[in-house]
């Protein structure tokens, strides 16, 4: 994740029965205008299932079919 000013950030934090923090979503707005969505997750990445929906369109994000940048 890039630094920004806090305006430019919002954090959100979700958490499990136990109030363990299980992953923190953070969306940050660039020059350009776009939003990116950064997902920090706390468990293990087998826990970790992401999907991105659009109206009736939906996206989803497998461990196997993402790389690292």
């Amino acid at each position: 994740m890039c630094a920004g000013e806090a305006r430019d950030i919002g954090n959100v934090d979700f958490t499990n029965g136990e109030n363990g923090t299980v992953v923190t979503v953070h969306v940050s707005r660039s020059d350009d205008g776009m939003y990116t969505v950064h997902l920090m997750p706390m468990c293990d990445d087998d826990q970790i299932h992401v999907e991105l929906q659009r109206g009736k369109d939906l996206a989803v994000i497998e461990p196997s079919t993402s790389r690292p940048v």
